[in-house]
């Protein structure tokens, strides 16, 4: 089923009837990908949503994509000089994103050609890890956008979403040590049906994560 979708917004069906058929009794609404939906130059892969995301509510009107209505990650994105300083100082200064600013952040990404997404298309409502059967569940639906979108590069934050999707699995901190060492980004191929594209790990940005060496990580990206 997921292999015959064409589109996103077909696939964004598949995942809304997945979390009904899965997680009746869960009330927030699943956080889809969004930016640049064709060959943006980076797709950036996170784990889950949490209902900190107000687009995870049932009467949000607007997009529905990663972050909206929080901090910390945006102003990671803006230390690695990926992010507007009139953008991120609105957010700072922000205690509710409006669908209007929330459209504005939106086409910020296009023009970037960012495209932002999760591993896990399921919204919990705190920051807890998602298990195997949740990852197993979604990995289809995020190869199959990986697919439609076709990014140059990925970024994956956290070794959740790099092992599921690369089948590798790395010391992050040989990695960094690696790269901080040359100051030259390390790429790990993967191919799903007849496209091909290059990952790069880094380290989740915020909370359990390391927000500092993961702002290095994302710096070296300039060069892409």
């Amino acid at each position: 089923m997921v292999q015959n979708c064409k589109s996103l917004e077909e696939l964004w069906e598949i995942v809304d009837n997945i979390n009904k058929q899965h997680f009746p009794e869960n009330n927030l609404m699943p956080i889809l990908g969004n930016g640049e939906t064709s060959r943006p130059k980076v797709m950036f892969v996170f784990i889950n949503p949490t209902h900190t995301n107000i687009s995870s509510d049932q009467n949000w009107q607007g997009p529905r994509f990663p972050f909206i209505g929080t901090k910390p990650v945006w102003r990671i994105f803006h230390r690695a000089g990926m992010f507007d300083d009139e953008l991120i100082h609105r957010i700072n200064n922000s205690k509710f994103w409006s669908l209007e600013f929330t459209n504005e952040v939106l086409d910020f990404l296009k023009s970037k050609s960012f495209y932002i997404t999760n591993i896990v298309k399921w919204t919990g409502h705190d920051a807890t890890l998602p298990n195997s059967e949740k990852i197993k569940l979604f990995l289809p639906i995020l190869k199959r956008e990986i697919e439609i979108v076709q990014p140059q590069y990925i970024v994956t934050f956290g070794l959740i979403p790099f092992e599921n999707m690369t089948k590798q699995k790395i010391k992050l901190g040989d990695y960094y040590s690696e790269i901080m060492q040359d100051k030259k980004l390390r790429f790990f191929d993967i191919k799903y049906g007849n496209f091909e594209t290059k990952v790069i790990p880094c380290y989740f940005p915020v909370g359990r994560g390391n927000p500092k060496k993961a702002v290095e990580i994302l710096k070296l990206t300039d060069s892409l």
